[in-house]
């Protein structure tokens, strides 16, 4: 695979292939010390390798990452006060090398700081000897929002380790490496790496190996030990779960991508309950108590009955439950005090203190204005303007903005003087520093960016290594830091200051060895036999986003299906006065709530102009409940809550969908539209195949084909009851219209030949559990399901579902076609209409009845939720209300 690759690079004149990194490049940005006159070995290498392919190659494979990219759908959530938007993760193509030697000092470096951190953690939240000494000014914690007052006291055991933390470094100009910041509540990024060395190693797979660079596993695999270890229960295999805010944070592509990477239970706050001070996940077979919660949620936004916010995305009780020792969370809650500016100054000295050890790797310059000397230098360089720097909360409070001095007026900066004089010990300000430059790749050449490296660290406990009754001395413990960062690049280093901006990119970061490294495993080693066991439990959410899932993505196909069969008709030579079978089409999606209820009045009028505009306005009205962008976007909504229970090929055909709706546009013609319209259907007939084969038959795949087979069942009644519509039988253009709609023309023919009648038509579509079109068998399919669903406990009498169930498929079995066909007094099918509508209310009786069994544990987060975020216009996940959801 290399060797083809290579023999491309240049094409096959044998032309010389123009260099990616020049010497003028590698000789003008700071990341690169030349030693007389020669480059660092790592880079020589690096450098020869990317220009032994050339720039062409180069931007070819930079292509495919960024397709590679793109189909795992690896993006981040921009949030603004308007909307919430995708941008995708832009990847450079060109690591960060990272010799033996420094990388050796910077894993020094953030081992120690880890260490420091976990005992200050401990003793302001134990005995407050720190503070006592006035070691740590009083006011600098206690003032803090991100000290919680409730933590007091739980800093006893092994989960008040940093089991995730990460640090920002920067490079300074003399080579120093300096760190401006730590992550400890929700360190982000760790998952981006893991996707950055996937995609790198993929399209530069020689160097890849032949520069042995350090593998990523290990890392995850400390990680996933020390989690085990810190079950309070002790199990073989305690149940772990991940935390999350769900899609609106920014970094949930990463949460999903780190749960299955680790094979943890991705959960919300909504699918989580504290009872008896123990904390469960809600399941569809009743509750499962959880044993340790990897946490991606902010302090300030895990336990609502204790944290001064207004978000539903933490679960009441938490802290209870983890003050009585029933659950770990890791990170312990409380380590946002870590995150403080302000904090920084006062680490040499504690680490001299607690460690009798200097600090490894200095901090960027950081004044605390509670520091009557920083307080004094900060105030005299505002008034004489003699220093420029940027006035930053000590505490890391997200609400207050960074102020940057060089850019404020006289007047500003004495208003900035009294407030900062008003409560001194809340600011503190930050000396410009010079991130160091990379050389970056972009479509125009290669440029040099501003880059700083994030690092990971875990706490490093191995299985057993813990007596089974050390519960009250915390031993000493180490820590592995992940052989590689995040490193992130931009044109201006204060985008760095928010994470994910616009301008940002991402590398891979490549520490190197003497000495290839070996694979590392990430499946655990029992020593005693593992309990076998078939099918899985599923969250009540998830099941509630599965099903609809299925009815949203069977609502599209039906949409999209009548639409091409009435797009084929005006696209013809054929005037739409002549097309017979019209008001019927028109009619059906006017039932279906696809175009306007006014096309089912009797004498509507079907211009070309009244076609043209209501089919524009079924495809990209997003406010019309049936239209395609309205069902597309409940997909994609409804699906980025299921992300981490999706197929990476089903993810992909998702994405494909998206890409075949973005070339869709209000001013197209009709005749473009129809031509999406088949991609479309062809992406969504594969997505269903993909269902059909690839997924296990338990829980979330029974609920999405309920969802579908519900939603199918309705939309054939809704079909059938518009070909009866007026007291007639239905004519033969609209029998032939109803049969390619609904994929069955073939069938019918194979067993009627070309007559067609109602009655067949009626069986075929009707009644026949053989035809996976017919109302019949989507019934016998949901009974299935419903008689699968799990019980409590055993029961002597079916339940209301299965009898709703029962019901409407006995009677479809026992529906006589010939009694169907018998006229009324009108000319019209009394009988057929009767079980028509008799089967559509059954179906939404059974999704209300399902609903009501199964997910109405999670229907009054989703009510609290909706009253809270709920704008003009806006439905609860893009959906319009239905019966089943209230």
């Amino acid at each position: 695979m290399e060797q083809t690759l290579t023999e491309s690079q240049c094409g096959q004149t044998g032309a010389p292939c123009e260099p990616v990194l020049s010497r003028d490049i590698l000789s003008t940005n700071t990341a690169v010390n030349f030693v007389n006159g020669m480059l660092p070995p790592h880079w020589e290498r690096l450098s020869e390798y990317l220009n032994s392919l050339g720039n062409q190659e180069l931007t070819r494979r930079w292509k495919k990452a960024r397709q590679i990219i793109h189909e795992h759908g690896a993006a981040f959530n921009i949030l603004t006060q308007k909307e919430e938007t995708e941008r995708p993760w832009a990847l450079d193509p060109i690591p960060l090398p990272i010799s033996k030697g420094t990388w050796q000092t910077l894993e020094n470096g953030i081992r120690q700081r880890a260490r420091l951190l976990s005992l200050i953690y401990r003793d302001i939240y134990g005995n407050q000897d720190l503070i006592h000494n006035r070691q740590l000014p009083a006011e600098l914690i206690f003032a803090n929002p991100g000290f919680i007052r409730q933590c007091c006291g739980i800093a006893n055991d092994l989960s008040s380790e940093l089991h995730l933390f990460s640090s920002d470094l920067i490079r300074s100009a003399n080579g120093e490496w300096q760190v401006v910041s730590h992550g400890t509540q929700t360190p982000a990024g760790i998952g981006y790496a893991l996707e950055n060395r996937i995609v790198l190693s993929r399209i530069l797979p020689r160097m890849f190996h032949s520069e042995k660079v350090q593998r990523l596993a290990p890392f995850f695999k400390h990680l996933t030990n020390s989690l085990m270890e810190v079950s309070v229960q002790k199990q073989v295999e305690p149940t772990i779960v991940m935390l999350s805010e769900g899609p609106s944070s920014p970094f949930y592509f990463e949460h999903v991508f780190l749960a299955r990477y680790l094979g943890y239970t991705l959960v919300e706050g909504s699918d989580l309950t504290v009872r008896n001070n123990t904390v469960f996940l809600k399941t569809l077979g009743g509750l499962h108590r959880v044993d340790v919660i990897l946490r991606q949620v902010k302090d300030n936004r895990c336990d609502p009955l204790i944290m001064k916010s207004q978000a539903l995305t933490g679960v009441p009780g938490l802290m209870q439950a983890i003050r009585s020792g029933k659950v770990a969370v890791c990170n312990p809650l409380g380590t946002g005090v870590f995150e403080s500016p302000g904090l920084m100054p006062f680490l040499p000295r504690l680490c001299n203190v607690l460690l009798g050890e200097n600090l490894i790797l200095e901090n960027t310059n950081v004044l605390w204005c509670g520091n009557p000397d920083s307080l004094n230098q900060v105030i005299d360089a505002l008034e004489t303007h003699s220093q420029s720097m940027t006035i930053v909360s000590a505490f890391g409070a997200d609400h207050v903005r960074a102020v940057d001095t060089a850019t404020l007026d006289r007047v500003q900066r004495q208003d900035l003087i009294k407030t900062i004089k008003a409560t001194p010990y809340a600011w503190a300000a930050r000396l410009p520093v010079n991130s160091f430059t990379l050389p970056s790749w972009s479509e125009s050449g290669v440029l040099n960016r501003y880059a700083t490296i994030r690092m990971f660290s875990t706490a490093k406990i191995e299985p057993g290594a813990l007596p089974a009754d050390q519960e009250k001395t915390i031993p000493e413990i180490d820590t592995a830091v992940m052989a590689g960062a995040l490193t992130r690049v931009c044109d201006n280093p204060i985008s760095f200051s928010s994470p994910g901006g616009q301008k940002q990119g991402s590398k891979d970061t490549w520490c190197l060895s003497d000495k290839a490294t070996g694979f590392k495993s990430m499946l655990h080693k029992f020593s005693t036999p593992y309990e076998i066991h078939r099918g899985s439990d599923l969250p009540s959410r998830v099941a509630d986003n599965m099903l609809w899932l299925g009815r949203y993505m069977e609502r599209t196909e039906g949409a999209l299906r009548l639409l091409r069969s009435l797009l084929s008709r005006i696209n013809s030579d054929t005037r739409p006065a002549e097309i017979q079978e019209l008001p019927f089409l028109m009619c059906t999606m006017a039932r279906m709530k696809i175009m306007s209820q006014a096309l089912c009045k009797p004498g509507a009028e079907f211009t070309m102009k009244v076609i043209e505009q209501e089919m524009h306005q079924s495809v990209f009205n997003a406010d019309l409940p049936g239209s395609v962008f309205n069902n597309l976007n409940n997909v994609k909504q409804v699906a980025s809550r299921v992300r981490d229970r999706l197929s990476n090929d089903s993810w992909l055909v998702l994405g494909r969908i998206e890409n075949e709706m973005s070339q869709l546009h209000p001013g197209d013609k009709l005749s473009e539209i129809h031509g999406v319209i088949n991609e479309i259907i062809l992406s969504i007939s594969a997505f269903a195949g993909l269902a059909f084969e690839s997924m296990t038959r338990g829980m979330g795949w029974r609920f999405m084909d309920m969802g579908r087979r519900m939603e199918r069942a309705a939309q054939m009644t809704i079909m059938l009851k518009s070909l009866v519509r007026e007291p007639k039988i239905p004519a033969g253009h609209d029998l032939k219209a109803l049969l390619e709609v609904a994929d069955s023309t073939i069938t019918y023919h194979t067993r009627y030949r070309t007559t067609l009648h109602l009655e067949p038509v009626v069986d075929l579509l009707l009644i026949d559990e053989l035809n996976p079109k017919a109302v019949g068998f989507q019934m016998a399919s949901i009974l299935a399901h419903v008689e699968a669903l799990p019980r409590k406990e055993p029961r002597p009498v079916w339940s209301l579902e299965e009898k709703i169930a029962l019901k409407l498929t006995t009677q479809l079995r026992l529906a006589d076609t010939q009694a169907l066909m018998e006229k009324g007094p009108d000319g019209g099918l009394p009988n057929l209409v009767h079980i028509l509508e008799q089967i559509k209310s059954g179906v939404e009786q059974l999704a209300d009845t399902v609903t009501q069994h199964y997910l109405s544990r999670i229907e009054t987060e989703k009510q609290l939720k909706l009253e809270l975020s709920r704008t003009p216009g806006s439905s609860l996940m893009g959906r319009e209300t239905h019966s089943s959801e209230v």
